[in-house]
């Protein structure tokens, strides 16, 4: 173990630990990878894992174990992580308070690429023309957010509240219906009920993939062991295979609904809409944020886009 004393200036006070060794400490806890530290660093492996050695004999402890080309917290490692990417995220924080300054206000946003796709891209335009002096960059990612590590402001998710502590608010309730491109349906034609649906290629999607099971389960319940033959990895990959017209997916509305106005997709309009336990989309924010002009101006417009897919899909019948 270290001695403490040799980490103390001549006034007695504990010298905090080398920067440059932090700073590879935190890009190394957020990122999981030495390799993926160094480059967001533009540092060498050998340099993040030799302030990590730095930072270690600082302390007396072992922060890190490795394991063949794996590297894992230890229990003081991660203990210290939480405290250092709180505090290097305070950091960012306060360095965008001064971007603001000199370039104008920016709120960063995370978004699922599907919502930002359908719903957040087009109408990014507005949100400008409407808020001149706010700089809105949307962060699209499928992994779930953290806010304690990611260096966003707020963020559209789906999911089921409460968010540990943040504050939500519901943008859409989701349901779903049958949707297929209009040249496999004719293929199919004609389908008039749950066993003709179920002759045809299943489209299902790995954040609801029982969705095919609970949906014939609902409607023909002798068909309830009905597995989906293709697999997305995410919604965004399913319905680009529905539009392919590779098979049918239990897609979500209102989200998916300029994709039918457009005929991009078409519902089988024979069994309507379901609520089979899709999780519905959130905007979520940090509480501290609740009197931000920034998060106010985004949940406007976001409420804004919310209310006209919600408008789209019932003149749809969905």
């Amino acid at each position: 173990m270290l001695n403490w004393a040799h980490r103390k200036n001549v006034e007695g006070t504990i010298n905090p630990p080398p920067l440059a060794s932090l700073r590879a400490f935190e890009a190394l806890a957020r990122s999981g990878s030495v390799k993926l530290a160094s480059e967001s660093l533009n540092l060498t492996p050998s340099a993040i894992s030799h302030q990590i050695r730095t930072l270690e004999a600082h302390f007396g402890l072992q922060l890190v174990q490795r394991s063949g080309r794996n590297i894992e917290l230890t229990e003081s490692g991660a203990i210290y992580a939480a405290a250092v990417l709180s505090a290097f995220n305070e950091l960012f924080r306060a360095s965008d308070l001064l971007d603001d300054r000199k370039r104008g206000r920016i709120v960063r946003v995370s978004v699922t690429p599907t919502f930002a796709m359908l719903a957040a891209l087009p109408q990014l335009e507005r949100f400008r023309v409407d808020n001149p002096g706010i700089d809105l960059r949307l962060e699209a990612k499928n992994t779930p957010v953290d806010f304690e590590r990611d260096n966003i402001d707020a963020a559209v998710q789906f999911g089921e509240p409460p968010f540990s502590n943040l504050t939500f608010h519901r943008l859409l309730k989701s349901r779903v219906a049958p949707c297929a491109d209009r040249t496999l349906l004719e293929r199919f034609a004609p389908i008039r009920n749950s066993h003709d649906l179920a002759k045809m290629p299943l489209i299902r999607f790995n954040t609801a993939p029982d969705s095919w099971q609970k949906w014939f389960g609902e409607y023909e319940p002798q068909l309830a062991s009905k597995e989906a033959e293709l697999i997305g990895d995410s919604l965004l990959t399913a319905i680009q295979m529905a539009r392919s017209a590779m098979g049918v997916i239990l897609a979500p509305f209102p989200l998916v609904a300029p994709m039918v106005t457009s005929g991009a997709l078409s519902v089988v309009k024979l069994w309507g809409s379901m609520d089979i336990g899709l999780r519905d989309f959130y905007f979520t924010y940090r509480k501290v944020d609740g009197s931000s002009e920034k998060i106010r101006a985004v949940h406007k417009w976001l409420k804004v886009i919310a209310k006209a897919l919600e408008a789209e899909s019932t003149k749809l019948g969905v």
